[in-house]
């Protein structure tokens, strides 16, 4: 802004705006139009759709995640994850995708991570047209998930977001859990059937959380950070 000294003008000529503020005669240059390119509008709609998406996943997936750290990596982390994914065009594509890069192994919590206190090979697939089953091996909780001392239970919690992508992002989260008592006993392997949790354009986010106990379930779970694993396990699109 630059002030006006032997004129006193008000309006515009060509790119100059001559105006008064507070008293003052002032005069500024309009700001010259940027052009526009594809990749640039491209980038722009990318990140709005990415921040609606990765916003409305986070609101899913708050059971998993009871309280978001104050640095803010999770809101980063998601957003980030949502804008690499739309960088290759996903919303064009017809076929089914199993395992998106971008998402499976997006870790809540960047104190621990499922796969560091998890030691199975869990099975995640399509069934169906569009259902999903999670499958855990038989196991020794002892021997195959790490625990916090003094545990007796551990929870396991499952949230499918499922994100329609043809417009606005709306999501519909299915909730599952089951516990496994924490003892050297081996448990039986055990099956579970996510119904009509995929579709045509819809993205399809399956997210976990390990909690534990150490008086039973009647008692809160350990609230220490590095003993609250969460994250993304499974992906589909389409």
């Amino acid at each position: 802004m630059g002030k006006q000294t032997n004129i006193r003008l008000r309006g515009t000529v060509e790119n100059i705006i001559y105006y008064q503020w507070k008293g003052i005669h002032c005069i500024r240059t309009v700001p010259a139009r940027v052009r526009q390119t594809k990749p640039t509008k491209k980038a722009a709609s990318d990140f709005g759709v990415a921040v609606k998406s990765s916003a409305a996943a986070r609101a899913a997936f708050k059971y998993l995640m009871p309280e978001i750290p104050a640095d803010r990596s999770v809101i980063y982390k998601t957003d980030s994850a949502f804008r690499q994914w739309l960088k290759g065009n996903p919303l064009e594509g017809t076929e089914q995708v199993n395992g998106i890069p971008f998402f499976n192994e997006l870790s809540f919590n960047d104190h621990n991570t499922i796969q560091k206190v998890v030691n199975l090979e869990i099975s995640v697939t399509r069934s169906g047209a569009n259902d999903v089953v999670i499958q855990w091996p038989a196991c020794s909780p002892v021997s195959d998930i790490k625990a916090p001392p003094g545990t007796t239970e551990v929870a396991v919690n499952y949230v499918m977001a499922t994100l329609t992508m043809n417009g606005a992002a709306q999501v519909q989260p299915v909730e599952t859990s089951f516990t496994i008592p924490y003892t050297g006993d081996t448990i039986a392997a055990r099956e579970i059937k996510l119904a009509n949790v995929t579709g045509e354009k819809c993205l399809a986010l399956l997210g976990i959380s390990i909690r534990y106990y150490r008086n039973g379930l009647q008692g809160l779970p350990v609230n220490i950070m590095r003993w609250k694993p969460a994250g993304i396990a499974a992906s589909f699109y389409n």
